[in-house]
């Protein structure tokens, strides 16, 4: 399928899904299931990567239950709690399947692909007399440094546990005391990496860029989008 045409459509899901119900999100699950029983590495990845989003979504859970507006007193606390807990969990279901199939996407489409294809559905704006090749070169930089920075993120993570188990008094401390010295050291790294990344983008100017433009997609695989939009429509 055309990069352009999974661009599309990812845009799709992301904007029905939003406004849907438990059925939208059902029928992108199913669409989405057959890929990942296709590939099941794709589904580790996404997996450790919600792991990663506990804390926040737990932290809507207890937004929705402890900030929603106050319910009839009649209700008796089994339905208050139905109601209070139910909207926090689909938001989460929402959050889950927008990053399932934004993994989805990210493995199966190459950088180049995805910037030849922005590329592609950003070339109308030359008739506004917008530098469209400007916007896909801060598209590849953007890229880069988020590469950048998972790869040295994970780089120090790894030199602050061999640290840390090598410490007797790091493991001697506290649950507290480990949490406390874990965000000094990520305080630390990070301040480190954005020295790294303005040092790097300094160098910048000596690089080059070049990405190959699309063919226009087959008129037939326009129907797909379509198609998904209609499905998604009826889901609302």
């Amino acid at each position: 399928m055309h990069p352009a045409i999974r661009i599309i459509s990812l845009i799709i899901v992301t904007i029905f899904i939003t406004q849907g119900s438990w059925l939208s999100i059902l029928l992108v699950c199913l669409l989405l299931l057959p890929f990942y029983f296709k590939q099941p590495e794709y589904l580790f990845s996404a997996v450790k990567m919600a792991v990663r989003l506990k804390w926040f979504f737990l932290s809507i859970l207890l937004l929705y239950f402890y900030y929603t507006p106050e319910l009839p007193q009649e209700q008796n606390s089994l339905a208050q709690i139905e109601q209070r807990f139910i909207p926090g969990l689909m938001r989460i279901s929402i959050l889950l399947t927008i990053l399932f199939a934004v993994n989805l996407f990210i493995k199966t489409t190459s950088k180049e692909q995805i910037l030849a294809a922005l590329l592609w559905l950003f070339s109308p704006l030359k008739l506004f007399h917008i530098e469209i090749d400007r916007m896909a070169l801060r598209a590849i930089l953007t890229i880069e440094y988020i590469e950048y920075i998972a790869e040295r993120l994970k780089h120090y993570q790894t030199q602050s546990r061999q640290k840390n188990h090598q410490s007797d008094n790091i493991k001697d401390s506290g649950y507290i005391e480990k949490k406390r010295q874990s965000i000094v050291q990520l305080v630390r790294h990070s301040a480190i990496i954005l020295t790294e990344i303005i040092a790097e983008a300094e160098n910048t100017a000596s690089k080059s860029y070049s990405i190959t433009l699309l063919q226009s997609p087959l008129k037939k695989q326009f129907v797909f989008p379509l198609l998904l939009c209609i499905s998604l429509y009826f889901t609302l």
